[in-house]
């Protein structure tokens, strides 16, 4: 793996834990929301946790796609 791909690799996971990290600060805004009865407001919050996970997994999800094709059996 060169440094080029490695760096790649890097950036990657390094986004997907940013996408993580806001995953978690929606979840926590939601709990919020449904603790005060603002149940239109905690769900929005809870989709756009969801779309964060979703988009972490597809980075997670790339990575071990690019992966197969570097192992060998």
């Amino acid at each position: 793996m060169t440094e080029e791909n490695r760096e790649t690799a890097a950036a990657e996971f390094d986004t997907a834990a940013d996408e993580l990290e806001c995953a978690v600060q929606h979840l926590h805004v939601a709990a919020g929301h449904f603790r005060a009865g603002e149940i239109a407001r905690a769900c929005a919050h809870a989709f756009a946790a969801e779309g964060h996970m979703i988009e972490a997994r597809r980075l997670v999800e790339h990575r071990a796609l690019v992966h197969r094709t570097k192992s060998q059996v």
